[in-house]
């Protein structure tokens, strides 16, 4: 309160002139007993008849009763002075008692994912890779494989116009064995979690807060199959057991490379050729250094590979976040009557856990086209290992075979395919060959790779806490800033990373080791990584007014609770993009780690309960 300077005279003037006039006053209570209680040793006197006296009455302090600090009318009371910038003198007293308060909440939110390439970004892709190889086997071989080798890899290079005339400059509308670029596909996933708070407030406003959060998500899976047209992969149980499928004395074509489609004739009528064409998918590759990946003098980099897989082709990722906080709110710097700012420091702690994992399974057939007679026999030369030739994968029966987008050869837009070659096929052979060039009991091939890293990260933090409103309807806030040190460490495991298409690449397993082609290796190490944390709540005594609810005891003083929280941690490892992947484990070739970070950032809504007792 600010007090004019005239006011200020009158009013002493007046104190000063009844100072010396008696004032009266109504005794404090009622008579008590002066007479305490006997002391230890002590006797109690007695009068000539042996019986105690009369207890004595008066004014004073009751029996048993101690001063300050043992016992005090006043007890949890403050009393704050202090002078504002322009001279006035303010007076605080608060008889308030502290005031616990435990907060439960459940969070859903979404979390950062990656922009990582998987793969290595320079390395061929793989119709570079068969564009490479067609093109040498052309000046060797004749016109009718340049001639198919082109009309295929077309279409996949460039875009056409509606009359099948290439579109220059424009990119590639359908892929084949493509890379996967994870900011394409999905740039964050969905998380789920819990969070606890409890602490306490003091009668100056000042208080503790003691918190607990457990984040975790909802796995996020990329799975090429997923995508693909209804009715495919409908045989794959029969597709297994024919890559297993051992020689045939009785086939003619049991030297290596072992001819699939001739299959037919001996094991499964009819049967063979349309699983194989309907489980042999165009799913995605691997681009790898295999060893042969260089820089040319202008910059530009040449070699390389990018591993097809058509059997399955998977990306998981996770992320858990957990951890607590202990922060001290100071009294407030702002305090009107409905408007509360506070200072707040405290310290904090992750355990920030994000997994990478790579999912490769490939049949280690080659196919395409048959160029010779039907049945695919006359074939077989013009086909190389690396070679897997599909159609474009618009999700349409163009040859009208019941088999949409055929492995093995390639539907040209409103052709009918009606057999195979120059020899006497049917609708339902269309021509295609499917060569085993390695050994059948290494082969599908499954590839992996695991990279995890765990980030312990604990420091300090400052920030604001503001409340707005009162009892019926309460808007809390909080703006923090800190740094955290981060204690780092990855670890990287997999298995048969390499252009699986040529077996010379990989390394043969032997009685001593099984597994020649698995790598494993790890990185620690120690850094500084900011943080930012925004969140805003309200609050509302809301379950007194639901017929069900207000009638549990529980939630009889409880308060309903809602917000959202944004928070930010900056220059954690990026798990799916810290990979170098080479790939060719006969040249000592493996993916290893190399570093790469990235802001890890989750926001999320939040839901519970809060009580104040």
């Amino acid at each position: 309160m600010r007090l004019k300077h005239w006011l200020s005279t009158v009013l002493g003037s007046s104190l000063l002139m009844v100072s010396g006039i008696a004032a009266q006053a109504q005794p404090p209570g009622m008579p008590v007993p002066m007479g305490g209680p006997p002391g230890d040793g002590m006797m109690m006197p007695v009068d000539a008849y042996g019986a105690a006296p009369a207890p004595s009455y008066g004014y004073g302090q009751p029996p048993g009763y101690q001063t300050w600090p043992e016992m005090s009318a006043f007890d949890h009371s403050y009393s704050q002075q202090r002078v504002d910038r322009n001279g006035t003198w303010t007076d605080d007293t608060n008889n308030a008692q502290r005031r616990y308060r435990f907060e439960a909440d459940y969070i859903t939110g979404r979390t950062r994912l990656s922009n990582a390439y998987i793969g290595n970004p320079n390395a061929m892709t793989y119709i570079q890779v068969l564009q490479e190889q067609l093109g040498t086997q052309t000046q060797q071989g004749g016109g009718n494989q340049q001639q198919s080798g082109q009309t295929f890899l077309t279409a996949f290079s460039q875009q056409t116009s509606a009359n099948g005339t290439p579109v220059l400059g424009q990119p590639p509308h359908f892929e084949l064995y493509g890379a996967v670029r994870l900011q394409d596909v999905h740039r964050k996933f969905n998380t789920d979690g819990t969070r606890a708070t409890w602490g306490y407030d003091n009668p100056d406003d000042s208080g503790l807060r003691l918190g607990f959060l457990y984040n975790t998500d909802n796995n996020f899976r990329y799975s090429k199959r997923d995508l693909l047209p209804a009715g495919k992969g409908t045989e794959g149980a029969l597709l297994n057991h024919l890559l297993q499928l051992p020689e045939d004395p009785a086939d003619p074509n049991t030297v290596l490379p072992r001819d699939l489609s001739q299959l037919s004739q001996y094991v499964y009528p009819a049967s063979v050729t349309r699983a194989l064409e309907n489980n042999l998918y165009n799913l995605n590759g691997l681009p790898l250094n295999d060893g042969t990946l260089t820089v040319l003098p202008d910059g530009t980099h040449f070699g390389g590979v990018t591993a097809p897989y058509d059997l399955d082709f998977r990306i998981d990722m996770q992320t858990q976040l957990y951890g607590g906080n202990a922060d001290w709110v100071m009294t407030p710097v702002l305090n009107w009557k409905f408007l509360k700012v506070r200072p707040v420091a405290g310290l904090r702690y992750y355990n920030l856990n994000e997994k990478f994992g790579f999912y490769g399974r490939d049949s280690g057939l080659a196919y395409g086209p048959s160029q010779g007679a039907g049945g695919g026999g006359g074939g077989n030369n013009t086909i190389i290992p690396d070679q897997k030739v599909h159609s474009t994968p618009d999700g349409i029966d163009n040859n009208r075979d019941g088999i949409i987008d055929n492995a093995g050869v390639f539907e040209g837009s409103g052709q009918v395919q009606q057999g195979g070659g120059g020899g006497g096929g049917n609708n339902q052979n269309s021509g295609a060959t499917f060569l085993q060039f390695h050994d059948q009991f290494r082969y599908p091939i499954t590839s992996y790779l695991n990279n995890n890293a765990v980030s312990n990260l604990a420091g300090g933090m400052v920030g604001l806490n503001y409340d707005l409103g009162g009892e019926s309807l309460l808007f809390t806030g909080s703006t923090q800033f800190g740094l955290l040190a981060n204690y780092e460490q990855v670890k990287i495991n997999g298995d048969n990373i390499a252009m699986h298409t040529r077996e010379s690449n990989l390394l043969l397993p032997s009685a001593t080791n099984a597994t020649p082609n698995a790598f494993a290796g790890s990185l620690t190490q120690y850094r500084v990584s900011p943080m930012f944390q925004q969140s805003i709540n309200f609050e509302a005594p809301l379950f007194r007014y639901v017929p069900v609810l207000k009638r549990v005891g529980l939630l009889e003083h409880a308060k309903f609770r809602a917000g959202y929280t944004f928070m930010f941690i900056g220059g954690v490892i990026d798990t799916a993009n810290s990979i170098e992947w080479n790939g060719n484990p006969a040249a000592g070739l493996f993916p290893t780690i190399k570093e790469r970070r990235n802001n890890y950032t989750s926001d999320f809504y939040n839901v519970g309960v809060s009580w104040e007792f």
